[in-house]
C-alpha cells in the first residue's frame, strides 16, 4: 500500500509540471497587465520544436533550449501586438492556439512522414526528474522575483497602475514586453517537458487542454506562483489517478480522463469572485 501511494505521489508531481510551468509564466505576464490565452498553442509548439531539434541535434538538452527560445520569440511577438500595436490580446491568443495546432499537425507529417504521432528518439530524451525540479524551482524563483525584488515591484506596478508607474520612471512597454516573452517561454518549456520527458512522444494534441487548465490555475492561485503549485498538483493528482482507475477497470477511458478537467472546473468555480486580478489586466497603455 505504501509503495502504491509513493508511486501515485510521484506520478502526481510529474503530471503537474507542464501546468505549473505554463501557469507561472502566465502569472508573470498577467502581473504586468498582459493576457496571453495562447498557452495551448505555445505548449504544442514547444513539444514539436523540442523533438524536432532534439532529434536532429542528437541532444535532448538542445531540444529543451530550442523550445524555450521559440517560446520566447513567440512571446515577443504577442507582446509586440499587445503592448506596442495595442491589438486585441484575446484575439492574438486565439491566433496562437490555432497556429500551434496547425503547425504541429502539418509539421509531424512534413518532417517525419507520419500522421499526427512521432515517438521521441532515445537520444532526444531528457531526465523527467531534472525537469520536475527545474519547474518547481522556477515557481519559487518567480515568487521571490515578484515579491522581493525591485523588478517584481516594477512588474506589479505596471499591472496595477501603468500611468503611475510611468510617472515614476518605469518603462511600461519594456516591462510588459519582457514579462510576456518570458511567460510564453515557460509555457513552451512545459510543452517540451511533455514530449521530451513525461510522455516521450509528440502528437498533434499532446497538450490535451493543459494550456487552458493552466489559465484556470492562474485564477485559482490568485496570481501567486506558490499557490499555482497547489493548483498544478490538484490537476496532477486527478490526471495520475485517472490512469489507476483504468488499470483497475473502474470505468472506461473516456470517463476516467474527464476527471482532471472536472476537478479543475470545480476548484476554479470555488474561487471565482474572490480572486483579484491586476487592475490594468488586458488594458493597453498609451503614453500621454
Amino acid at each position: 500500500m505504501e509503495e502504491a501511494a509513493l508511486v501515485l505521489l510521484t506520478q502526481t508531481i510529474h503530471a503537474s509540471v507542464p501546468i505549473l510551468l505554463a501557469a507561472v509564466g502566465e502569472i508573470l505576464a498577467e502581473r504586468s497587465g498582459v493576457v496571453n490565452i495562447g498557452l495551448e498553442g505555445l505548449m504544442l509548439i514547444g513539444a514539436f520544436v523540442g523533438v524536432l531539434v532534439g532529434d536532429f541535434a542528437g541532444s535532448g538538452l538542445a531540444g529543451v533550449a530550442a523550445a524555450w527560445a521559440v517560446g520566447l520569440l513567440l512571446g515577443l511577438l504577442h507582446g509586440a501586438i499587445a503592448v506596442y500595436i495595442r491589438g486585441d490580446q484575446l484575439v492574438a491568443g486565439v491566433a496562437m492556439n490555432l497556429f500551434g495546432a496547425g503547425l504541429v499537425a502539418y509539421g509531424i507529417q512534413a518532417v517525419w512522414h507520419v500522421a499526427g504521432y512521432k515517438q521521441t528518439p532515445s537520444w532526444a530524451l531528457v531526465d523527467v526528474n531534472a525537469m520536475t525540479v527545474l519547474a518547481f524551482a522556477v515557481a519559487g524563483a518567480m515568487w521571490y522575483i515578484l515579491t522581493r525584488t525591485r523588478l517584481g515591484v516594477a512588474i506589479r506596478a505596471v499591472g496595477e497602475d501603468p500611468e503611475a508607474a510611468y510617472s515614476a520612471g518605469i518603462d511600461v512597454y519594456k516591462i510588459r514586453l519582457f514579462s510576456t516573452a518570458v511567460g510564453a517561454s515557460l509555457a513552451s518549456l512545459g510543452g517540451a517537458y511533455l514530449s521530451l520527458a513525461y510522455l516521450s512522444v509528440v502528437t498533434k494534441d499532446i497538450s490535451a487542454g493543459r494550456g487552458f487548465i493552466a489559465l484556470a490555475d492562474v485564477v485559482f492561485a490568485n496570481w501567486n506562483p506558490l499557490l499555482a503549485i497547489a493548483g498544478a498538483l490538484i490537476f496532477g493528482f486527478f490526471d495520475a489517478f485517472s490512469y489507476w482507475l483504468q488499470i483497475f477497470g473502474v470505468a472506461r477511458y473516456e470517463v476516467t480522463r474527464m476527471l482532471p478537467y472536472i476537478a479543475t472546473l470545480l476548484v476554479v468555480a470555488g474561487v471565482i469572485g474572490r480572486a483579484k486580478p491586476p487592475r490594468a489586466l488586458g488594458k493597453p497603455f498609451k503614453k500621454e
